[in-house]
């Protein structure tokens, strides 16, 4: 009897153990042939999902943000707590700095691609607009942007392997650090 295959299932199950792979290597140096041989699946088989590298590059890519994006705003809908969102991403650590790395991978060995570079910017507004779900309206879509860029930066601090400060901390640090900006531009 043969095999049944759930083909869209078997695609994102290649897309989802290729981030690692992407990550370790950097997208320009890993080939078609060494991401196969790093699924366990045949060249033939992985050109039969994906006809590029560009392209299940970018399948990948787009796959997680939309996963997290949609994580995210479910979330967003069963709690408004900022704390919530905090432990989603902190639980996620890893997969998030993977993702930043990818970026950062994309803006230095491929500026020239415009497809990669929008891909990336696409990702931030993704994120962004579903982390503006957790703040009020108040502050014009500029809650996600700035909970974006501490979360980046945080991820930055601890991609270096010693920072083990927990989320919440840093957090505090940063309220303190809006009260003096607050304080210091009264004061002017």
């Amino acid at each position: 009897m043969p095999k049944i295959v759930d083909h869209n299932l078997y695609r994102m199950e290649l897309l989802s153990k290729s981030l690692p792979i992407f990550v370790s290597k950097g997208v320009a140096s890993v080939s078609m042939r060494e991401l196969a041989k790093e699924l366990g699946v045949s060249t033939g088989t992985l050109y039969h999902y994906f006809p590029t590298k560009e392209a299940l590059f970018s399948s990948m890519a787009k796959h997680l943000v939309t996963t997290d994006a949609e994580a995210i705003q479910k979330l967003s809908e069963e709690t408004t707590s900022i704390i919530d969102i905090v432990n989603f991403v902190s639980g996620k650590e890893g997969h998030f700095l993977n993702l930043m790395l990818l970026a950062v991978d994309i803006k230095r060995q491929h500026s020239e691609s415009k497809e990669l570079i929008q891909l990336v910017e696409d990702s931030f507004i993704a994120y962004e607009s579903a982390l503006n779900r957790f703040f009020p309206k108040e502050t014009e879509g500029k809650g996600g942007k700035a909970f974006l860029a501490f979360f980046v930066g945080v991820l930055f601090l601890k991609s270096k392997g010693d920072e083990h400060t927990p989320w919440i901390d840093l957090f505090e640090g940063l309220r303190y650090l809006g009260n003096l900006l607050t304080w210091d531009s009264k004061q002017s």
